[in-house]
């Protein structure tokens, strides 16, 4: 097994810290390991670490006297581990520490980068949790795997319970806000595979929980921030707003040439048409793809060409399959949606793809 740093984030914990301690000893016997608390205590938490790291050469305590935070505590504890392996959990033991062995033999019988303890996989659950806190739990998981595509490579992206190689983090800038320090991971990580085992959030030991108003809030900045700065998972959305205001330019043209200048509606349906997937591609390059710059004009001109192929073949996807659907008696209202879908689906993938491939962002 590869050398272990188990970084543990303690907040007014001593209650549990002689429990802890001694499952941990027991479930690592026989493991080259070191623990680093990384603690915001304000109840005496740090003078009963600093106790047992005097007896346990192993042990490693740094206390914060003027940073707090779950995820940046796990971020430094991190920078400052030496295992080739890091696992990370809470020192209430509401995350099991026997289940460490198991979490590292995955590590390396599977060759995985990162290994996480889930709370949603056959055999495992939450008694440790209240039934509005489950609601929120999988409200939160949703919401994190709906938007980012990191997160969906795991069934708990939010679990606090993990072991990582240090090759995935080390280098990464994270930049956590509040608990959920995996999901920077998942999201920012240099990883390829990731293994899971199930595992019970368990009650907790002694103390109180720091699940408050406050941490939602934060939570839902992380995801903002991540979603803001991962340019894969936040072009969909990108794309989106942008086929938004071009269809308010389309509209504005279309009204012009029919109204004060009195073209008839086909000719100018095809103008606004044209108008308006041209504004599309300017924003979608400075906008949506800006992290695959042109840098020459020929290759402006490529993507501009092959940017209204791609439009037009979506809409003629789009026409066809509504159509069909209509033809077939399905209601106009739910054809036009599935069409819609189907034809704007087929646009972005083709833009990724082939209009902004990664081709044509190394030339």
């Amino acid at each position: 097994m590869p050398a272990l740093s188990v970084v543990i984030p303690t907040r007014n914990e001593r209650e549990a810290l002689p429990s802890l301690l001694r499952e941990v000893r027991a479930a690592l016997d026989g493991v080259d390991y070191e623990l680093i608390f990384v603690d915001d205590s304000t109840d005496g938490t740090d003078a009963v670490l600093a106790d047992m790291a005097r007896a346990d050469c192993r042990v490693t305590v740094y206390h914060r006297h003027d940073t707090t935070g779950l995820a940046s505590a796990v971020v430094e504890g991190i920078a400052r581990s030496r295992g080739e392996a890091i696992a990370v959990l809470d020192a209430d033991l509401q995350h099991p520490p026997g289940l460490l062995p198991v979490m590292l033999q995955r590590l390396e019988a599977e060759r995985a980068d990162l290994v996480v303890a889930s709370r949603y996989l056959p055999g495992a659950g939450a008694p440790g949790l209240s039934r509005p806190r489950r609601v929120v739990s999988i409200l939160t998981r949703l919401l994190a795997q709906a938007l980012l595509r990191g997160a969906r490579r795991s069934t708990d992206p939010l679990s606090g319970f993990f072991v990582v190689r240090r090759a995935a983090v080390e280098g990464v800038a994270l930049r956590p806000v509040g608990f959920k320090i995996l999901l920077e991971i998942l999201v920012r990580g240099r990883y390829a595979r990731v293994a899971e085992v199930p595992y019970a959030f368990g009650p907790r030991a002694a103390g109180q929980t720091k699940a408050t108003m406050q941490q939602g809030v934060e939570y839902l900045r992380h995801v903002a921030l991540l979603l803001a700065t991962s340019p894969g998972d936040a072009r969909l959305w990108k794309f989106l707003l942008v086929g938004a205001s071009g269809m308010g330019v389309n509209v504005a043209v279309f009204w012009f040439l029919t109204h004060p200048l009195g073209v008839h509606y086909f000719p100018a349906g095809l103008v606004a048409g044209g108008v308006s997937t041209f504004t599309n591609y300017l924003l979608n390059s400075a906008f949506t793809w800006a992290d695959r710059p042109a840098g020459a004009m020929r290759i402006f001109l490529q993507r501009l060409g092959k940017y209204y192929m791609a439009t037009w073949a979506g809409n003629m996807v789009y026409l066809g399959l509504l159509t069909a659907l209509a033809y077939l008696g399905l209601a106009p209202m739910l054809a036009n949606l599935v069409a819609v879908a189907a034809g704007g689906g087929l646009n972005y993938l083709m833009h990724n793809v082939w209009t902004w491939g990664q081709q044509g962002a190394r030339t």
